[in-house]
């Protein structure tokens, strides 16, 4: 079978088994970015447009991590433990075919939250958001980038338990020890030098430079970076799903 016809098959299969959830998962993924705008906003009570906007886009660059850092893994890890993943590897497709339909089903999920975000955060605070045509390759290299930790941690974890263990810890860096919702001058020394090494860094800064003309963004570094962690985390994904038998 053709390999684009194929993972679109198995998306359209995901849809279909996944359909009585997928709105209750979905507006969950709205309403917990919306909340992140309206939550860490209340800490702020005078704020200004300038921390407005980087709590917006923070929130958005959040919804875009999270599609390959902690949707995927649990996607995956509950397929394996249910006996799915090892279903699909029977089908003659590619593994890589089906993967990309993983990461397009938990994508269709998040990604739009995204964009509510943003909107919601303009409308909340009246910020003056411009879009420019990298957005859409900064979100698609942003899902790239951290697939690969995504698909380690659930083919290599022994149970779902530990694999949504491993997801909560991830949410926990990324909303509170990363400069994706304040800057990185808010961080601990440790944690400041620890984030220039890792992929939400990169994404946060890559939607700021496509949303806002706040100073100190770095959208051109930024692609480059994620460029680079998109094809490592391409590479492991491959590997660590081949092994899979």
């Amino acid at each position: 079978m053709n390999p684009v016809r194929a993972c679109l098959e198995l998306f359209r299969m995901e849809m279909l088994m996944r359909r009585d959830g997928f709105l209750t998962i979905f507006e969950m993924r709205v309403l917990f970015s919306m909340g992140l705008i309206l939550g860490f906003g209340y800490f702020i009570p005078e704020i200004t447009e300038a921390e407005a906007l980087f709590l917006t886009t923070g929130a958005a660059a959040q919804a875009v991590v999270a599609v390959g850092l902690i949707m995927l893994p649990r996607k995956l890890s509950q397929d394996k433990a249910e006996g799915r993943l090892d279903y699909m590897m029977t089908l003659p497709v590619s593994r890589e075919a089906y993967l990309i339909a993983q990461i397009l089903y938990v994508a269709i999920l998040s990604l739009p939250a995204t964009a509510l975000a943003v909107a919601f955060g303009a409308w909340h605070y009246d910020l003056p958001l411009t879009v420019e045509p990298a957005l859409l390759p900064v979100a698609v290299l942003a899902v790239l980038a951290t697939a690969g930790v995504g698909v380690a941690a659930a083919m290599f974890s022994p149970s779902p338990q530990l694999t949504d263990a491993v997801a909560q810890f991830l949410t926990f860096y990324v909303l509170l020890f990363a400069p994706v919702l304040f800057p990185k001058e808010y961080l601990p020394s440790l944690f400041r030098h620890v984030s220039m090494d890792l992929p939400p860094t990169y994404v946060a800064d890559a939607l700021r430079g496509t949303l806002t003309d706040l100073p100190g963004t770095h959208l051109a570094r930024s692609l480059w970076v994620m460029g680079g962690f998109a094809a490592a985390s391409v590479a492991t994904s491959a590997i660590v799903i081949r092994r899979r038998g």
